[in-house]
């Protein structure tokens, strides 16, 4: 050991200047939803102990998060509703099986397009909104799903305006372990990053994913879809505008 670093004081971990300027210090709850299903019939996987470490990193607790499970379409509406309910998710993840079509159930049932969407529509009338939804499945996050995800929807011959502001995904098979780290460090960026609107936020945090893990955003088949206004979106990872 060098003699100059002997009585040298030692240098203490400090949060990133980031952190404390976007109020993470100041709320509880992360105001991040996980909704998850079971993975494999024969043993047991879940992405939560990944939330609980970011979790701890954001907020230096492993609970600032609300992590429900799933079953089936039905179970997913209701478990939802319930997370939606007490006012602290903004945002939501879902991980589970999916396809070009759909949302995989382990009862069968299949979460389409039209059910997330409805779903979505309904329990965003309530009095905080839902700004997004990521979700952690294979194939589902192509172009015209997600863009799906942000149309207004019609229920019981009614037409409900869609509060969500972006929907995200993959829109080709993803290998569980590197998209679930994945999926936690845009959350991670997302958190640490502000802007004077959510879209300028997104663009933000998408720019410091690419400059901090270079290609990966292309390889990984992540793209994000975000609602400019009725019938404009923009796809914030491939920087195109997307006009009905």
């Amino acid at each position: 050991m060098s003699g100059s670093l002997v009585g040298a004081p030692e240098k203490l971990w400090q949060y990133p200047p980031d952190k404390r300027g976007t109020g993470l210090a100041i709320t509880r709850h992360m105001g991040l939803g996980v909704i998850e299903t079971r993975w494999f019939n024969e043993r047991h996987h879940t992405v939560r102990p990944l939330f609980e470490f970011l979790s701890y990193a954001l907020k230096d607790r492993p609970d600032a998060f609300t992590y429900e499970r799933f079953v089936g379409a039905v179970f997913f509406r209701e478990a939802a509703k319930f997370m939606l309910g007490g006012g602290d998710i903004e945002y939501l993840y879902v991980a589970a099986h999916g396809d070009f079509g759909k949302i995989e159930a382990p009862d069968d049932s299949g979460l389409s397009r039209t059910f997330l969407r409805n779903t979505f529509c309904e329990i965003n009338r309530r009095r905080r909104r839902l700004k997004g939804v990521l979700f952690g499945s294979c194939k589902f996050g192509d172009e015209y799903n997600l863009v799906d995800m942000l149309r207004p929807s019609k229920m019981r011959g009614e037409t409900f305006t869609n509060r969500l502001i972006w929907a995200g995904g993959y829109d080709q098979e993803i290998e569980y372990t590197r998209s679930s780290l994945f999926d936690i460090y845009f959350y991670d960026l997302l958190f640490r990053t502000t802007g004077s609107s959510e879209i300028i936020r997104l663009e933000k945090t998408v720019d410091k994913l690419k400059k901090t893990l270079p290609g990966l955003v292309e390889s990984s088949s992540l793209r994000i879809v975000a609602k400019v206004s009725v019938g404009r979106y923009r796809d914030v990872t491939n920087g195109v505008d997307i006009v009905e």
